[in-house]
């Protein structure tokens, strides 16, 4: 009982006993030598070379699958890590200040008139109003300083010609006096029923039938009770008229029939009577209407005239534009708003003066404004260019050029001032270019704020900047994500489609076997890259999110290769389901999905894990094609691609910019390789009889 306590209470000294006896039988194992190889039999080597161990042994040794791995944990370092530290995103654009020869300012002769609407005068249709240009061309065409005009509501209008360039549209108060008829309807004649309809008052029966009779005679008139008649009409109506000049309305006086009667016969528009002026209106028919003019009040007012302030923050209201126009051809003085003005002519060109006697604006008939629009030009500038504009015209020059003091800028775009706060101005030269659409274009050399295109590596940009003005290391990064991500998720869904369909088809064989065969030749037959271009251009027209068309593209290409992977799976499943553990597994009632994911799956993933990586590098190389032929991912987003594609429109282009696009090419080359080394050491490690 002693000894037993002993040996109980000495557990450590037997534990290292043990070991000690151990190392003595290695030893005499290996001839003396404790460091020799343990031998292929020996216990110890089974335990310690696992076959998981075994597998990642192997790959590390594989010195191309090490490179492989190296720079593919680099790539997804610079692409997934890189951006966290850069301080630019894909899209940030990038600004310089440099000298451009920017335009400056446009010029336009005005030749359509502006119309103002006089306040407190009578209301117009729109329609009209459209119309006012059309009416003045017409009246300039005719050489007229006044024309009535008829309008689609059938009202009279009349245009006039107050000057040079000033027009009116007014309306007149029409009063209707009564209506001249030269001739009147009094009945029709149906020749196929025989019967007479009296449009005017009934006749006698004897009336009628004289003029059935002529109608049937075919009798252009005939006379009854001393008036004569007309007999018209088509092959089936015939119309009775008399011809009997009858006024129906108030007569004013004598003699004014007869001036109507003058005024028709002459094609006259309009009479004097009284010292009052009547409208004559042909209604059609022999029937004119004969109207009182009442007094005319101008509607609206209209001219090619530009208002060209010399305050330049100053703008003009409608009401001192409409009592320019009046006052120009007129007493040249009026008022607005209590101050008074006075219109100065300098050849054709009118000025405006107020009380003091100081210019306050320039009328002309040229448009000259900064290029953006904003009228903030000096009138001295607009005088200067507006005389060589009538010079280009009259000489039909193309192109001219001078010299003015513009305000000054510095390196950064802004603007130059003194000590005292006054603008430093500077010589610039000007150039005019006539445009065939009648504009003048206005070209400075100035420096202004740019899109920093194409520029070279710098302290700010490392790689310099693309087309667009954006950062090329940071569009390279976020292009490496969108590529390695389609790369892992388009091959991740062929996996899951490929091993289901894979699965399922060689397990149960038979007609099921063949169905998912014949599926998988006819995805072997699906032209991809026609549906990839049609599916493209579907996009393009729908104008998809950029990120929405990314997750298209990964679905299409993912529902598209899964077939090869269900042939590679149903493979193996063929081979494996008649071993001896599937049988076991079915002897002991196990269910069929349990068998399919849970045992053969399992004994196909090493080849799987090849093929996936293998895969990728196809895929990234596939979707970099797609988006450089303008299929895939869309600007801004950024990929290898689209990068490439950016840059790569001439052969010029890609000698000049071989710095942006031969790095980006580089990289999907490193990708695409280190993923084809890693896929042969896999291949290698888990089988490596395959290996010559």
């Amino acid at each position: 009982m002693k000894d037993k306590a002993n040996n109980s209470g000495n557990l450590y000294d037997v534990l290292k006993k043990k070991e000690q006896d151990e190392q003595l039988l290695k030893s005499q194992a290996s001839g003396g030598n404790p460091d020799a190889q343990i031998a292929l039999d020996d216990t110890e080597r089974v335990k310690v070379l696992s076959p998981g161990k075994l597998v990642t042994k192997r790959f590390f040794r594989n010195r191309l699958a090490m490179v492989g791995l190296v720079v593919l944990i680099t790539m997804f370092s610079f692409a997934f890590i890189g951006p966290l530290f850069y301080p630019y995103s894909q899209t940030e654009i990038f600004y310089k200040f440099d000298y451009m020869n920017i335009n400056y300012a446009s010029a336009i002769e005005r030749t359509e008139n502006a119309s103002y609407t006089i306040p407190g005068g009578p209301a117009i249709p729109t329609t009209i109003a459209n119309r006012f240009n059309s009416y003045i061309n017409e009246l300039e065409e005719e050489g007229l300083t006044e024309k009535i005009f008829l309008g689609t509501d059938g009202g009279e209008y009349i245009v006039t010609r107050l000057g040079d360039r000033v027009y009116t549209l007014s309306t007149a108060q029409m009063t209707t006096v009564g209506e001249y008829r030269l001739s009147a309807e009094v009945a029709t004649y149906t020749r196929l029923g025989g019967s007479l309809q009296w449009t005017a008052e009934q006749m006698s029966d004897e009336f009628a039938d004289i003029a059935v009779a002529a109608i049937d005679d075919r009798v252009a008139e005939f006379e009854y009770e001393g008036v004569t008649y007309i007999i018209g009409g088509s092959r089936s109506t015939a119309t009775i008229n008399r011809v009997d000049p009858e006024f129906v309305g108030s007569i004013p006086g004598d003699g004014f029939v007869a001036l109507v009667e003058n005024g028709i016969d002459l094609g006259e528009d309009s009479f004097e009577y009284g010292g009052i002026t009547y409208r004559i209106t042909d209604n059609g028919g022999g029937a004119f209407e004969i109207s009182e003019v009442g007094s005319v009040s101008p509607s609206r007012i209209a001219s090619t005239f530009v208002f060209d302030s010399v305050d330049v923050t100053r703008s003009f209201t409608d009401e001192f534009i409409i009592n320019t126009l009046f006052a120009i051809y007129s007493e040249g003085e009026f008022t607005v708003d209590g101050n008074s003005y006075t219109i100065v002519k300098t050849g054709d060109e009118p000025h405006i003066l107020d009380a003091s006697g100081s210019k306050i604006a320039a009328l002309n008939t040229f448009s000259i404004r900064r290029y953006t629009g904003q009228d903030t030009l000096t009138l001295d500038f607009k005088e200067t260019v507006r005389a060589i504009l009538v010079d280009m015209k009259a000489n039909d020059k193309r192109e001219a050029e001078f010299v003015y003091a513009l305000h000054d800028i510095d390196a950064d775009g802004n603007f130059i001032y003194d000590e005292n706060g006054n603008p430093v101005y500077a010589d610039f030269d000007i150039n005019i270019e006539r445009k065939h659409t009648g504009e003048f274009v206005l070209s400075a050399e100035q420096i202004t704020y740019l899109i920093d295109i194409f520029a070279p590596p710098s302290r700010q940009n490392i790689l310099g900047t693309d087309g667009d003005g954006m950062d090329i290391l940071a569009r390279m990064m976020y292009g490496g994500r969108v590529s390695l991500m389609v790369g892992f998720i388009v091959v991740f869904l062929e996996l899951v489609i490929g091993v289901i369909m894979g699965g399922i088809s060689g397990f149960f064989g038979k007609w099921v076997d063949t169905l998912i065969m014949r599926i998988v030749d006819v995805f072997y037959c699906i032209p991809g890259m026609p549906i990839l271009i049609i599916m493209g251009a579907m996009f393009d027209r729908l104008r998809m999110d950029p990120y929405e068309r990314l997750m298209w593209m990964m679905a299409i290409l993912g529902f598209l290769g899964w077939a090869p992977i269900a042939r590679l799976v149903r493979g193996q499943i063929l081979s494996l389901r008649e071993q001896e553990f599937m049988i076991a597994q079915e002897a002991t009632g196990m269910k069929v999905s349990r068998r399919i994911f849970r045992h053969l799956i399992p004994n196909v993933m090493p080849q799987l894990i090849v093929a996936a990586t293998m895969g990728v590098g196809s895929v990234i190389i596939f979707e970099s094609t797609l988006s450089f032929l303008g299929l895939g991912v869309k600007h801004p987003m950024a990929t290898w691609g689209t990068m490439i594609n950016a840059v790569t429109s001439s052969a010029e282009s890609m000698i000049k910019y071989a710095y942006i696009w031969v790095p980006v090419g580089l990289l999907i080359c490193l990708t695409v390789i280190a993923f084809n080394f890693s896929g042969d050491g896999l291949r290698d490690a888990f089988d490596p009889k395959m290996k010559r």
